[in-house]
């Protein structure tokens, strides 16, 4: 068995680890225990990261969903100009009828959806309210919104592919680590095995 481990300088303390009263089997197994541990944690935090990225994806896409409901009610033909008041659309501000209880459903649900995407509705940039409702909101407006939300979409997916590559290769660092050191725990107890069997 080798003797403790420590060099002449004192130094036996790595990765947070005092190795400086192992023998060099125990103090082997240490480090690449400790290094499997450390990748394990940085592992984590890369599967949370993209977990979180999805989770922002899907809230986007259901911010554009919302929006792109909106749209389909103007009447074919109308200008980024038009008002969703002038839009064409049957029942508009018509209390108490059927379709007017569906817009102001589709109109909650789009705000809900923006507010959790994280997307401000009174910007220059998404005009999504006007005097608190969104009779006088445009078709151009929407159609702003919809393209600049794609646009993070698209952004945030091809982050998604670099988070997703580097996941992968985290992922076959980590199984390497675990194979070494399993390797070395068979290798310690096989050379054990064979000291032990040649005693008797």
């Amino acid at each position: 068995m080798s003797g403790p481990v420590g060099g002449a300088n004192g130094a036996g303390n790595i990765g947070g680890i005092d190795i400086s009263s192992m023998d060099l089997e125990t103090a082997l197994m240490a480090v690449q225990n400790e290094r499997v541990k450390l990748l394990d944690a940085q592992l984590q935090n890369q599967i949370k990261e993209v977990q979180n990225r999805n989770e922002q994806i899907a809230k986007l896409n259901d911010a554009m969903n919302s929006l792109n409901a909106l749209v389909g009610l103007f009447k074919s033909g109308k200008d980024g100009a038009t008002k969703m008041q002038d839009g064409g659309i049957p029942d508009w501000n018509k209390a108490g009828t059927e379709n007017d209880n569906r817009y102001n459903q589709m109109r909650d649900s789009m705000w809900k959806a923006m507010g959790e995407a994280g997307v401000d509705l009174n910007t220059d940039k998404y005009q999504l309210q006007v005097d608190g409702g969104i009779s006088k909101v445009t078709k151009g407006s929407l159609d702003t919104a919809i393209q600049a939300i794609k646009n993070k979409v698209d952004a945030l997916s091809n982050t998604q592919q670099m988070d997703m590559t580097r996941l992968q290769g985290m992922t076959n660092k980590r199984n390497e680590a675990f194979d070494v050191m399993t390797n070395f725990i068979k290798k310690m107890q096989d050379s054990r095995s064979s000291i032990i069997g040649n005693m008797r």
